[in-house]
């Protein structure tokens, strides 16, 4: 039986007023469902975000009401306006976001398992890579989804990022140049710096660029597309590709009582689209990659490339922190070794070619 839509929508607004939930049903039989999605970062110039804004919603909303009897109404909340940077993995475990996307860059303590890409610098900047490779490890070592289990969550995405580059405001070309320089990362990546011996400072997309302008630091670790679409290059004129590597680790995962909601025709429109996502995401970074450092240097950023000399000097400083995090991982009871190796098998197989190979003991 279908609810009349007008019934079905008061009934909705007097729910979520009552109960402040993002999520509820007007009744066993309830047809339209709302869905608050929610993100730290704005939508544009992050893929993860975008594509969730372009593709993941209103492919879910057309099909649900196209292929079900239900209907699906998502409530989207960028930037910070549900839940900020910090917030996302616990205002969706609480029910306050029925859908989170949070980056595990921010939950080094309670996603450190997801930052496993952070761990394994220099192996592919290419998200079509590294995504599906790192979505078979995922598979492959059931942990990166049962890790969501205590916080009543279910992981069902994950894109993968474009490639790290550096950001600063003087130029630059050998890694002793670095030395002691205050520079800004997410947080994983910031021993990155460490082995060029630059001066690692916690930070995020939101403050950057009040951060460069000020002084707080004079460099920072990020992509080449929110570089532009932030417009960083207006207070720091060069960019150095360094071929630090694509990353997965913004992580989309729905609310566990949500989930037992929702009905089994809507769940499974909502995983089929989370695949058509996780490529719509790794297709735009390929496309921003290489668009956004043309942009760059149409704003009067210097862009050049590290070079495969100095990267591979900094891959073989950075080992011995690479040989910390596997067994970090096998101290909290994961298999660290296994999966570290597994990953850079995989890797290797779909076409990466590391300028340099460890070996995890």
């Amino acid at each position: 039986m279908k609810l009349n839509s007008t019934i079905t929508k008061s009934v909705w607004s007097v729910g979520v007023i009552a109960s402040g939930l993002a999520f509820s049903q007007s009744s066993a039989i309830a047809d339209n469902f709302n869905l608050r999605i929610a993100a730290g970062h704005p939508s544009a110039p992050l893929a993860s975000v975008n594509q969730a804004n372009k593709t993941f919603v209103p492919n879910v909303t057309k099909r649900v009401a196209a292929e079900t009897d239900h209907t699906v109404r998502f409530i989207e909340g960028y930037g910070g306006t549900i839940a900020n940077l910090f917030e996302v993995l616990e205002s969706t475990q609480k029910g306050i976001v029925d859908i989170g996307l949070m980056c595990s860059c921010f939950e080094p303590t309670k996603l450190f398992v997801h930052n496993l890409n952070y761990f394994n610098p220099f192996i592919s900047g290419d998200p079509k890579i590294m995504g599906p490779t790192t979505r078979q490890v995922h598979k492959e070592f059931d942990y990166f989804s049962t890790i969501f289990d205590q916080y009543n969550q279910t992981y069902i995405a994950n894109g993968a990022f474009d490639d790290y580059g550096l950001g600063t405001k003087f130029p630059w070309t050998k890694m002793e140049e670095l030395k002691g320089v205050k520079i800004g990362a997410a947080g994983p990546n910031l021993p990155w710096l460490d082995f060029a011996g630059a001066s690692k400072v916690q930070t995020n997309l939101n403050e950057v660029y009040n951060a460069l302008q000020s002084g707080v630091y004079s460099g920072v670790v990020i992509f080449p597309a929110p570089y532009f679409g932030f417009k960083f290059g207006e207070v720091a004129k060069y960019y150095t590709t360094m071929g630090w590597g694509s990353v997965v680790a913004y992580p989309m995962t729905v609310n566990n009582d949500t989930w037992a909601k929702l009905p089994d025709d809507v769940k499974k429109i909502i995983m089929e689209e989370t695949g058509v996502y996780n490529v719509a995401v790794e297709d735009e970074g390929v496309r921003k990659f290489t668009s956004a450092l043309e942009n760059l240097k149409k704003q009067g950023v210097t862009v050049r490339d590290l070079g495969n000399d100095e990267r591979n000097k900094m891959a073989v400083a950075i080992e011995p922190w690479v040989q910390e995090k596997a067994a970090e991982y096998e101290a909290q009871g994961y298999p660290g070794k296994a999966t570290f190796n597994r990953l850079y098998e995989l890797a290797k197989q779909n076409g990466a070619k590391p300028v340099h190979d460890y070996s995890i003991k």
